[in-house]
């Protein structure tokens, strides 16, 4: 059997910005190459929103994209859904699709997430801590999955589910956590699963999340990183590999990566000064631009980042540069970074702050901010943080303050 595989579409980045449609047009691109690939299966591995509660726009969007398969019909196909003694049976007359959720999909218990809504729009099956089988051609495919969740308690999770393939079967799991050999400091907060600690005796383990593709060829274990298909966080790594799917093949266990033909080119420079000054700074962006753009045809994403140090007395809030973002505002969607050092400890224990975040979003940090609270009070680990984070953010004060009030009286 084929297997396409992708992940991390994130249907609605960059709404109200020149790149809107972005990630639209390259989930389009996907799918379409899943079909002209002719896939038996698609493996989703989370992320397919930006968002954990979706705009009309993005729904409208993702549903675009699953119309595309239904415009292809064939035979009716079945998937069988198994999680501990439920069992479930879905029926599709186009290229069946499995997924799990992602980080920018999770929610709390009490809600319901946007995969959860698809999967009752009839457009792919849902697994969390969950498996499907699928069967075609005297083959049968069985995929596991867990959806993302908070790093702190991925590695307890993953240990507590346990996946084990089955016999007879092609077995894959999906995944969608960091992975600590691929981040370039150990937190467990931001990765707390490694290498050793993914399934063993499986044809594939497949993870999201980390937007670079990669694959490694371990010992009892072949592991893919899918990547993203549009880059949201404009890391250096995403500038080696462009962006694309995987097929899968179920009887050899080859992979193929296929790259996306109409992506925008992202190019990321690093530049380096010792002492620079405003003028050595303007003058050497300008140059780097310039040299970029002779050979670019179309409007490429670029990110400079800008390091060193700066002349005494000259701070980063110093270096405008906002003359050089308008100069080359209609030939290339341009990001400038200004990372130099500047003198006290406390503006360097910031700037290490911001490396780790990242580029989290306000709910995000909203939410570290809640876990950090509620771990200095006597509650502890007595509830799920994330589904007080859900209620409070839907208003339901009355509930929260109940599930309070429940655990404290305990």
């Amino acid at each position: 059997m084929k297997i396409a595989i992708f992940s991390d579409t994130h249907i609605g980045f960059g709404k109200n910005t020149a790149r809107s449609n972005e990630a639209f047009d390259q989930a389009k691109e996907a799918f379409e190459l899943a079909l002209e690939k002719k896939a038996d299966l698609i493996l989703l591995a989370g992320d397919l929103f930006n968002e954990a509660i979706p705009s009309q726009e993005a729904w409208v969007q993702m549903f675009k994209l699953f119309s595309l398969l239904r415009a292809k019909k064939g035979e009716l196909q079945k998937i069988e859904y198994k999680k501990g003694e439920e069992t479930r049976e879905f029926l599709t007359d186009c290229t069946p699709v499995i997924s799990i959720a992602g980080t920018h999909e999770f929610r709390g218990k009490d809600f319901k997430n946007a995969l959860e809504v698809l999967q009752e729009a009839g457009c792919l099956v849902f697994i969390h801590a969950a498996k499907a089988v699928f069967e075609k051609d005297s083959e049968k495919i069985v995929v596991q999955g867990l959806s993302g969740i908070p790093e702190k308690k991925a590695l307890d999770a993953l240990k507590m589910w346990n996946p084990k393939p089955e016999q007879g079967a092609c077995n894959l799991v999906l995944l969608h956590q960091s992975i600590k050999e691929f981040l370039p400091f150990d937190d467990d907060m931001v990765a707390s699963i490694s290498l050793a600690d993914l399934p063993q005796g499986f044809d594939l383990v497949i993870d999201g999340h980390l937007h670079w593709a990669s694959e490694e060829h371990l010992t009892e274990k072949n592991f893919l990183v899918t990547g993203s298909t549009i880059i949201t966080q404009m890391k250096k790594l995403e500038a080696k590999k462009p962006k694309g799917i995987f097929i899968f093949e179920s009887k050899d266990k080859s992979l193929q990566f296929i790259t996306l033909p109409k992506q925008r080119k992202f190019i990321f420079e690093k530049l380096e000064f010792k002492e620079g000054t405003t003028e050595q700074i303007k003058e050497a962006v300008e140059k780097k631009l310039d040299q970029i753009l002779s050979n670019s045809q179309n409007k490429p994403l670029i990110k400079i980042k800008l390091k060193g140090s700066l002349v005494k007395g000259l701070e980063n809030k110093d270096i405008d540069l906002r003359a050089i973002q308008e100069k080359f505002r209609d030939k290339a969607l341009l990001f400038i970074d200004c990372n130099f050092e500047e003198e006290g400890f406390k503006q360097k224990l910031e700037q290490l702050r911001k490396t780790q975040l990242g580029n989290k979003s306000v709910a995000a940090m909203g939410f570290d901010l809640l876990e950090k609270n509620l771990a200095e009070t006597g509650f502890n680990n007595a509830f799920e943080v994330k589904r007080v984070f859900d209620l409070l953010a839907e208003g339901d004060i009355n509930k929260v303050v109940g599930l309070l009030s429940e655990k404290r009286g305990k």
